[in-house]
């Protein structure tokens, strides 16, 4: 469950960055790379699970829901710091100026 919801916000997040490239500002490319590779670690994690014998998906509603939102709400943190990092940076280059 925890990769279909790190695939859907790579999904997302490719959106946004494809159909909003007139706000280069808001670092889009930034945040489908941070999904992407939760992506693909997440399916490390489910082709691990498959050569144990186990389910390549899991769909334990507790724990898996609670992974799904740690991953997106991970990922977007992680956007709002490297976001706030590159705006500041941004605004002190242009007061040098």
């Amino acid at each position: 469950m925890y990769f279909l919801v790190a695939l859907g916000m790579t999904l997302i997040s490719l959106c946004l960055y494809l159909f909003v490239k007139t706000k280069r500002n808001l670092h889009f490319g930034i945040l489908t790379i941070i999904f992407a590779s939760a992506t693909l670690m997440w399916l490390i994690d489910c082709i691990a699970s498959a050569i144990k014998g186990e389910g390549f998906l899991s769909f334990e509603i507790p724990l898996d829901i609670w992974i799904s939102i740690w991953t997106v709400v991970g990922g977007l943190i992680f956007y709002g710091v490297m976001f706030l990092i590159l705006y500041l940076k941004d605004r002190k280059a242009k007061a040098s100026e």
